[in-house]
Order: C-alpha cells, then structure tokens, then sequence
C-alpha cells in the first residue's frame, strides 16, 4: 500500500502538536494569530472573529515551547523579543502555573494574584484578598503560593477563678494565688509568687476577677510607657480571651501572642496553635518569612485586623503546596 505523503504528515502532526509550529504577527503589544481550537481549549488568548490574541505572557510561553513563531513585519521575534514586552512577574507565574499542568489566563489567573517578593501590602489590602492564593516571584524568577483566609476560630479554655489581690510593680502584678499559673498558665511564677504581664491583669481587673489598690486609668498608662503599641496589643489580647482562647507572649517567635485553643493544666501543656503578629504592612518578602516560621514550629499565622466599629478580626495566611 502506498501511504499518500500528506496523509503521513499530517497523522505525524496529529501525534506531535507541540511540532506544529503556528505563525504570529505582533501588533500594538499582542499577536495576533490564526484561531486555533487547539489553544482555545488549552484556555489561550482571546478569539475575535477568526483571529486569536495573545498576550505577551502567553506567547512568550508558546515560543518557549516551540509552538509559536512571531513576527514584527518580517523579522522573527525571540523569546526575549516578546519577553521584553511582557510583564516578567505575570510571565513567571504563568509559566509555574502552566508547568503545574494549571490552565490559568493571564486576563484572570483565576485565584492568583502574581506579585514581586519586593511589594508592601497593607494588612486591610490583604484581607481584601481573602480565599485568593498570592503568588511570589522572587529575584530569580521562583514562584512560592500563599493562601489568604478569614479566620473565625474560637478557643475552648475555661476558668473559674475567685476574686484575689495583687499588687502593681515595676511594671507587672504580683500575687500568692499560685492556682493562677499552675492551673491556667498566667503569668510565670517566680519564689512562691505568680508575676503577670500587665495586658493579663488589666483585662483580669475588667473582669472584676483581680483587685488593685492602683487606678486602672495609671496602670494603663504604664503600659502605654512601656510598650508603643500597647492601645493594640491589650486590644487583641482581650478579643483573643473573650474568643475564649489563652494568649501568651510570642516574643520567643518574634510576634505578639502566641495562643493557646484550650489550658487543662500546666502540667498537661499542649503547644500553641497559633501566632499573631501585629502589622500595619507587610512585604512579600516579610509574608513569606512569617509563614516559614510558622511552619517551621506547626502553627498558624494570624495577622489582626482593627476594624471600624472598634472589633478585631484575623486573617490566616499559610503556604500552598502542590
């Protein structure tokens, strides 16, 4: 049997796309090529009429992969003709995206927002990005995702604790009721003493739980000496204790607060799950280190938010993994 020569070829091309080498033209930042089914369905460009417009993103990517072949009047464009053309971060997202076997648009990218590791965003610009995924370039071109959330958790930790005295001291409260740290984890117990932090008393002196001879309004105002954002930080600790969790310093992880779902006993401790960290802005660069070290010691990132009406929220942040 003789095979008919086109009919070979074109068998060959069926089996092998990739070597189908499609012609474009670049016009006024795009180009523009002939429609093919192909490349719509694999969700490129955009069809008008019998045409299909590219992007630069896309067709970087598609001469990249030795589909597309461009041209500027008659002289063939490279990769790094169109590259230069196209915005580098959008371009590097989409092609991780694409590798990850993602069919992303660059009109959408569906739930990813492409950004740079050197761009600032402000924390209310980031709860605006809630259930979106932030994609990262960094220097060299690598994609790290982070998954953006509204959290809306509450703790389990209960306490029955009858009224006590303390006294105020160099800036903490000191008391005898030992219960108060062996039981419920406040404060740290030093030489027969429970020694608490001074968000912990002022919000157990609110709750008509710890007695002071000291005026709360000048306790307050100690703690605003001691600490500049002291107004924020008592605010979300006393959110975080009516959301019934048990918040404790997080210096050692370098945040606010590392908090606790529920306290049993000090010596049934279980660790943290979480860690706030209070931020008015965050870099790319910053976001990404956080996560990490959330990671790396299994907890959750929160950052607060300060709403109008005066209530805190929290926002989750956390790596995505393919």
């Amino acid at each position: 049997m003789v095979w008919n020569l086109k009919f070979i070829l074109a068998i060959f091309n069926y089996l092998n796309p990739n070597l189908q080498r499609m012609r474009g033209e670049f016009r006024d930042g795009a180009v523009i090529t002939e429609k093919s089914q192909r490349l719509i369905k694999r969700n490129f460009g955009r069809v008008e009429g019998d045409r299909l417009i590219l992007s630069p993103e896309e067709a970087a990517y598609l001469i990249s992969k030795g589909i597309l072949e461009v041209y500027d009047g008659k002289r063939v464009m490279d990769f790094e003709d169109i590259l230069s053309h196209a915005d580098p971060v959008r371009y590097f997202v989409f092609e991780d995206l694409r590798e990850r076997g993602k069919k992303v648009s660059t009109r959408s990218f569906d739930d990813y927002i492409p950004i740079h590791e050197s761009v600032t965003i402000s924390i209310s610009e980031l709860r605006d990005l809630e259930n979106k995924k932030i994609a990262v370039v960094d220097s060299e071109g690598e994609v790290s995702y982070f998954f953006v959330d509204y959290f809306n958790g509450r703790g389990e930790h209960e306490e029955e604790i009858k009224p006590f005295d303390a006294k105020f001291s160099g800036g903490f409260f000191v008391t005898g009721n030992l219960e108060l740290h062996r039981r419920y984890f406040y404060g740290t117990e030093r030489g027969g003493r429970v020694l608490l932090s001074i968000y912990e008393g002022l919000y157990l002196i609110e709750k008509e739980i710890m007695n002071v001879k000291e005026d709360f309004s000048r306790i307050y105002r100690v703690g605003q000496e001691i600490f500049p954002s002291f107004d924020r930080i008592y605010q979300i600790y006393r959110d975080l204790r009516e959301k019934r969790f048990m918040a404790k310093t997080g210096l050692k992880f370098g945040s606010e607060f590392r908090v606790y779902v529920k306290i049993r006993s000090l010596k049934e401790l279980e660790h943290s799950k979480y860690l706030v960290r209070l931020k008015s802005d965050v870099s790319a660069r910053e976001l990404a280190g956080d996560v990490r070290l959330c990671n790396a010691v299994r907890k959750t990132l929160l950052y607060p938010v300060f709403e109008k009406n005066g209530n805190v929220s929290y926002i989750s942040v956390r790596r995505v993994k393919f």
